[in-house]
């Protein structure tokens, strides 16, 4: 095992040992309850839409070629030199082909091909957007909070709103 292995193995027991001993701590103080009224909110309720864009299929095909399938012949100018020489001349102009990762194919064949090529195919469809249509609402109910501190802790503190109206700033609960 190397040092730079050792010393990684070493700082990572560690922070995992001090962690445990800090999340298992018994004596860790419970949530504040009482205090003093620093500050008082509310948030009022409120609604937020949620959308969904909508597209429709158009021109589709079934797809059983080989190299469609396989993304082959997808034509690509990484690597080399593009066709160029090093004495600024031209090498035929031939482009390099990058192989791409095969397509998600169709497991159910339901065409009712089946037998030479495999049955590999694939559905191939343009997408025309349609636009975005409302699906749902989410809704946050109102909050009353008040922030109470003692010491040097502190905490906003959930209330009902006729407790939050009675409660003034400086008040001790």
């Amino acid at each position: 095992m190397s040092i730079t292995a050792r010393h990684l193995t070493i700082t990572t027991t560690a922070v995992a040992a001090a962690f445990l001993l800090t999340a298992c701590n018994p004596h860790q103080p419970a949530p504040l309850e009482h205090g003093t009224v620093k500050k008082k909110r509310h948030d009022a309720a409120t609604s937020t839409p949620i959308y969904e864009n909508r597209y429709r299929e158009t021109n589709c095909r079934t797809v059983t070629n080989a190299l469609t399938l396989t993304g082959i012949s997808r034509p690509s100018t990484t690597g080399g030199s593009g066709g160029r020489t090093s004495t600024g001349g031209s090498s035929g102009g031939v482009s390099k082909v990058k192989p791409g990762s095969p397509n998600k194919l169709n497991k159910n064949n339901s065409s009712g091909s089946s037998g030479g090529s495999g049955g590999r195919s694939r559905k191939v469809c343009h997408y025309q957007y349609l636009g975005r249509v409302q699906t749902g609402v989410h809704r946050t109910p109102e909050a009353w909070k008040v922030l109470i501190v003692k010491g040097d802790r502190s905490r906003w503190m959930p209330v009902t709103e006729t407790k939050w109206r009675k409660i003034k700033v400086g008040d001790r609960i």
